[in-house]
């Protein structure tokens, strides 16, 4: 399944981003010459008088895990399903392995891997038996056994699809998606529904595949997925392509350097409410409230943000205040005026 792929960059990711990785993913980038294997030319899909994909232009590379992050009804589903053949664009472009999507759709689907959003298989069949049933449909796949290894599922591989838990279903799906050894693998919001544990879980099978010789690109409105997984994020508002680059260069474009985050509760007063947005907006570049009752203001300048989370806390209200870094809810907030929800409703 080993492909010759430019070597990835390392990078620890978690809630507090490693900012060197710009440079190693700008080395990887200028260095390694990766190849564009997905292009699109002002792609446009119109249902009606609806746009569900506005004049998109956009390249992902040969071996990265690219992320395409927006709110429900942004489009993402619509933008990959037209990659995939399964929708006919109204307008523009785009090429899947250097092949025209209107000219070798046949040729396409036997090279890429599918997980749609809402999966399903058959419920009564085993693991090893599902992703059988799809190895057999592909001109060169891989051996089952060998894919039931590479992503733990050896000791389920005689369990029924419908006893699964929810992240073993979502693991199988993935196991069905690699077996046919695609050069790219389509993952449609890969971890909805899944536990925490189980997030995190099909987190790490993901992001190992490009060693693997799979190029992914992952559709999400999660944005600690993508900070974790991406190499490169493009932000997707109403059909629309906001921006693209990797998460630290958009966080320091976009969203500034630090934040303080005060925590209020539903019974403050009218006039601490007031006190602490004014306290903030005096400094920050920005200020917004999210819905569970949080004051937020945004700060290029760290020492600025330390001044004034001690201006806060002298008065002395007790509400809990949080100075930390930037992340990607920030670019949301800032490129779409609004935060997402954790079911990736726009607020």
């Amino acid at each position: 399944m080993v492909r010759s792929v430019p070597n990835r960059f390392t990078c620890t990711n978690s809630s507090q981003l490693i900012y060197p990785c710009v440079n190693n993913y700008e080395y990887y980038m200028a260095g390694s010459g990766s190849a564009a294997v997905i292009r699109t030319d002002a792609l446009r899909k119109e249902y009606g008088s609806s746009v569900a994909v506005d004049d998109v232009s956009l390249e992902i590379h040969d071996g990265e895990i690219f992320g395409l992050l927006g709110p429900n009804g942004a489009g993402k589903t619509t933008f990959v399903e037209i990659l995939q053949g399964l929708r006919r664009p109204t307008a523009g472009s785009a090429t899947v392995l250097d092949i025209p999507i209107q000219d070798g759709l046949e040729t396409i689907k036997d090279r890429i891997g599918v997980v749609p959003q809402s999966f399903h298989t058959f419920e009564r069949l085993t693991v090893r038996e599902n992703v059988a049933l799809v190895r057999d449909l592909h001109s060169d796949p891989l051996a089952v056994e060998d894919v039931l290894a590479e992503l733990a599922l050896d000791e389920y591989a005689d369990e029924r699809f419908h006893s699964l838990s929810g992240g073993y279903q979502r693991r199988t799906g993935i196991a069905m998606a690699l077996v046919s050894d695609p050069e790219v693998l389509f993952l449609d919001e890969p971890t909805t529904g899944l536990d925490p544990s189980a997030r995190r879980t099909t987190w790490e099978q993901i992001e190992g595949l490009p060693a693997q010789g799979t190029t992914v690109v992952l559709t999400t409105h999660y944005m600690d997925e993508v900070e974790y997984l991406a190499d490169r994020v493009g932000l997707l508002v109403d059909g629309h392509i906001e921006a693209v680059d990797t998460v630290p260069a958009l966080i320091d474009r976009y969203a500034g350097t630090v934040k303080i985050v005060v925590h209020l509760p539903a019974d403050t007063a009218q006039s601490d409410h007031e006190s602490v947005e004014s306290t903030l907006e005096s400094t920050a570049r920005t200020v917004h409230e999210r819905e569970h009752g949080e004051l937020v203001g945004v700060f290029e300048d760290r020492q600025a943000a330390q001044d004034t989370y001690s201006s806060l806390h002298d008065l002395g209200m007790g509400h809990a205040i949080d100075l930390v870094s930037a992340d990607m809810e920030d670019v949301f907030l800032e490129l779409a005026g609004k935060s997402l929800t954790p079911g990736g409703e726009r607020t």
